[in-house]
């Protein structure tokens, strides 16, 4: 299981890089994600065991391109500015299409926890559109990816979950530090920064996964996998708006 999520994570953070690489990153990486936040948004519910999917898996598409097109600044500055008002408007519908089930209706508590939470990290997803489309945003995206895909290699073993986090966290910072060499614009201790958060955030996802045994089909391996590259990319965004380099 632990492969196959990471075959999957490598053929999308692929097509983040070869987006990001285009002449035109700014839209192509924002085409790349929201693609991965639609099968996140498909994905989602059927691992948190929804009853009655499709109305959740609806309003998670809707938030998903909200806060990828604003992420992307068609209609104002990059960023993620904006995913407030996704994550507002994704949570009210949440709401209102578990309340139009009825009482009697089964898993409406299920379905609302899970809309909810779902929407929250679909909605936060849109943090590689907005790399993508500031200058200075290349650089971030290639590290990491890289580093997400170094930690990724560590978390295949089937070493102690403590060990993994530690050895991901050390791995994915060392390769990221050591790419500062190349021209991405980011300094060696930046590049550190975001490595090391790549490694811990892929070996606390493995942690999880591990310890909740809730990845059992092609279709849990894809919500995994996609939320990973996803929140990632949020995360170094975040990372470099605190440190000033976008």
């Amino acid at each position: 299981m632990r492969i196959k999520v990471l075959i999957s994570g490598l053929l999308a953070a692929a097509a983040v890089l070869v987006a990001a690489a285009l002449d035109t990153p700014g839209i192509w990486v924002g085409v790349v994600t929201l693609i991965l936040q639609l099968i996140f948004a498909y994905s989602w519910p059927t691992l948190t065991g929804c009853l009655k999917p499709w109305p959740i898996r609806i309003i998670l598409a809707l938030a998903a391109i909200a806060s990828s097109v604003s992420a992307v600044g068609l209609w104002d500055t990059p960023g993620l500015q904006h995913t407030l008002l996704a994550l507002a408007a994704g949570t009210l519908l949440v709401f209102v299409t578990q309340v139009f089930r009825g009482a009697a209706a089964e898993g409406r508590l299920t379905n609302t926890v899970a809309g909810i939470s779902g929407v929250a990290l679909v909605s936060q997803g849109a943090g590689l559109a907005a790399l993508g489309a500031v200058p200075g945003g290349f650089g971030i995206i290639v590290l990491t990816v890289l580093s997400l895909l170094v930690a990724g290699a560590v978390a295949m073993t089937k070493l102690p979950s403590q060990a993994v986090l530690l050895l991901a966290l050390l791995t994915a910072a060392a390769l990221a530090a050591a790419l500062s060499a190349l021209p991405l614009g980011l300094s060696w201790s930046h590049s550190l920064l975001l490595g090391a958060l790549s490694g811990i955030w892929v070996g606390a996802m493995r942690a999880v996964i591990l310890a909740s045994g809730a990845v059992k089909s092609w279709t849990h391996i894809l919500a995994v996998a996609t939320l990973i590259l996803t929140i990632s990319g949020t995360v170094s965004w975040y990372a470099m708006q605190l440190t000033g380099n976008i």
